[in-house]
């Protein structure tokens, strides 16, 4: 875990620029670390004896404990001197929201190297400057000016702040969780390096996302992520991969893009997954609630079943462009599926039921191909659920009910189509561990994540 911890699981918190004022950042800061459980809370401000209710301080020299964790959000001009003053009151750990350093020209490159020298001094850490924040979701600290994010088990690290926090609202909207969130900023401390190797270690996450513009240290970057996808799956958006956009990036965060056929050679060489999109980066990664799947002859085959043949087709296609083959079902699985089936059901993978197909189908369907030994990973699909009076939930209560029987030894992956009317379906899904989709692609990606960090695992076994 290194020195991180205190980042993420302070003992007390000081908010140095905590307001009244709702126009200011540190009014929200300050807001959603009274909410954090497990350890005080101290806003610092010069000119109030009260923020929001509770007795600040001039200095954060004069609280009455150490706080492990101190969140700058305080004008730029005064930033240096509040680190300092962090340093001499023995804090571990900080997070410098303030802008206008690195990413705004020399000068401010200078400064940002001043306070790295600050931090080196008194041997603190610290994220930034110019970023968001920090959330431990489980814990319930949120060290950020945005809303609160759901649990999960992805651990999300953004080099864009807003980019980062539009993704929060996002993913709150979609009711996808993450352990932790980081908006790292300009990097001129704590960087993707540093927080991969914590997040290896931590029990609250299964997956490693990071949205990337630049990296400073390249070998180093690559070094670790060879280490940490032994262990856990690291995904990456990475932004700044052409022309203009590129050029963008240093003006941002003050990185330098760099050559992405580098950073793209430099992913596949260490086993980086590489996502192109931020749905396709969550779908990735929100696919490792579920076991690895095996690995046969270097690669995971899929078998999908369906109560619509165009799914199935849809599927099979985004499958086979990713590199993931569907199965070729065992001549035993076929003969019980003809058994169980109508006659016009299609019994080879894709597994078409039909439209009629019932909550029971779904079961007896999904069991035979779990249990088929050519088979490493399946797909449930369902285009309508509601057909001829059925109930919303049935057909993934059959699907759930089939992989609890068979001790879900391998991943069950599911594609609920229809919006509205698969949401309480996709929603039990979700809570019985079972990672669901909207839209073939999505799904596709995940199976292409399961199947591609299975052999990155298996290699160093």
């Amino acid at each position: 875990m290194g020195d991180l911890p205190p980042l993420f699981n302070p003992k007390s918190v000081a908010v140095i620029g905590a307001s009244d004022e709702p126009t200011k950042l540190g009014y929200d800061v300050f807001k959603n670390l009274r909410k954090y459980p497990h350890g005080k809370v101290y806003p610092i401000n010069v000119r109030r004896e009260y923020v929001q209710g509770v007795k600040a301080y001039r200095s954060v020299k004069d609280v009455p404990e150490t706080p492990d964790l101190a969140v700058i959000v305080v004008p730029k001009r005064f930033v240096k001197q509040s680190l300092k003053e962090c340093g001499e009151a023995g804090v571990k750990a900080a997070i410098i929201i303030t802008a206008g350093f690195r990413e705004a020209g020399e000068a401010g490159l200078k400064e940002e190297l001043e306070l790295v020298r600050i931090a080196r001094e008194y041997g603190m850490r610290f994220v930034g400057p110019n970023c968001v924040g920090v959330m431990n979701v489980p814990a319930g600290l949120n060290a950020t000016f945005v809303m609160d994010a759901k649990p999960g088990y992805v651990a999300f690290v953004s080099q864009s702040g807003a980019l980062g926090g539009a993704i929060i609202y996002k993913t709150v909207k979609e009711s996808i969780g993450f352990s932790k969130f980081v908006s790292v900023g300009n990097m001129a401390d704590i960087d993707f390096s540093d927080l991969m190797l914590y997040l290896r270690d931590d029990r609250d996450t299964k997956a490693i996302a990071l949205y990337v513009e630049g990296v400073r240290d390249g070998k180093r970057f690559i070094e670790v992520a060879e280490e940490v996808v032994r262990r856990k799956p690291v995904i990456v958006l990475k932004g700044g991969r052409f022309g203009k956009a590129a050029r963008a990036v240093a003006s941002h965060t003050g990185s330098l893009a760099g050559n992405y056929r580098i950073y793209e050679a430099a992913f596949k060489q260490s086993g980086i997954l590489e996502a192109s999109t931020i749905d396709e980066m969550l779908s990735m990664a929100r696919a490792f609630t579920v076991p690895l799947p095996r690995t046969s002859g270097g690669v995971v085959r899929a078998a999908i079943l369906t109560n619509a043949g165009g799914a199935g087709v849809l599927v099979s296609d985004e499958l086979e462009r990713r590199g993931v083959p569907v199965a070729d079902l065992e001549p035993s699985t076929i003969d019980k599926l003809r058994k169980v089936l109508p006659p016009m059901a299609a019994v080879k993978n894709p597994v078409d039921m039909i439209a009629s197909a019932t909550g029971e189908d779904y079961y007896r369907v999904t069991k035979l191909l779990l249990s088929d030994p050519n088979v490493d990973l399946v797909i449930a699909a369902c285009v309508v659920p509601t057909f001829a009076g059925m109930t919303p939930t049935e057909h993934a209560e059959g699907v759930v009910k089939a992989w609890n029987e068979s001790g879900r030894a391998k991943p069950l992956l599911a594609l609920f189509m229809a919006g509205e009317v698969s949401a309480k379906a996709r929603e039990y899904l979700e809570r019985e561990g079972v990672p669901t989709y909207e839209r073939p692609e999505d799904v596709a990606s995940a199976a292409e994540a399961l199947a591609r960090q299975a052999l990155n695992e298996g290699a160093w076994r």
